[in-house]
């Protein structure tokens, strides 16, 4: 071999090898969005609508965090207040026609009906948001709980900020 070839040839493996690395990592590189959890549920929920920004994400992951550090306070005026006007219409409806409660409003029913065990108000304090899949006002944050329970939190946009859609997740895995 001569001088020049000798001099390229640990400089060609170096950069070879560095190929390699780096092409290794964009293979192991974790999934995103929704797709980080197609390993663990094959719920249609996953490929709801579209993948959202990473802001919109962020938003919606801080409005569910907010709903689930209320409610496991049992606040009941701040967790109506979190509520979408669907969901809020249902509870208030019921609490017309199906309770003999006296004050008939979201707060009441909620005091009077909803009980949050000790593990789900821990659990509901573990948020690891991964996707949140959206259809015009309509969406899903799906995110990884306590040992990574996959869950799905319905949402609606009302007035430019994030609304819940349900007093408690649906379990995805």
């Amino acid at each position: 071999m001569t001088g020049a070839k000798a001099k390229w040839l640990p400089a060609t493996l170096i950069a070879a090898a560095l190929g390699v690395a780096l092409l290794s990592a964009c293979g192991s590189s974790s999934a995103s969005g929704s797709e980080q959890f197609r390993d663990k549920t094959g719920s249609a929920l996953l490929d709801f609508g579209e993948e959202s920004s990473d802001v919109e994400l962020e938003e919606a992951t801080k409005a569910v965090q907010s709903f689930f550090g209320v409610r496991s306070k049992e606040d009941w005026p701040a967790t109506c207040a979190q509520l979408s006007r669907a969901l809020l219409e249902k509870i208030e409806h019921l609490a017309v026609s199906s309770t003999s409660l006296g004050e008939k409003s979201c707060p009441s029913f909620l005091e009077a009906f909803l009980r949050i065990s000790a593990p789900e108000q821990r659990e509901s304090t573990v948020i690891d948001a991964g996707s949140l899949r959206r259809q015009g006002a309509q969406g899903f944050l799906i995110y990884s709980g306590a040992q990574e329970t996959v869950y799905a939190m319905p949402l609606s946009q009302e007035g430019g900020t994030w609304k819940i859609g349900s007093l408690s997740p649906k379990r995805l895995s």
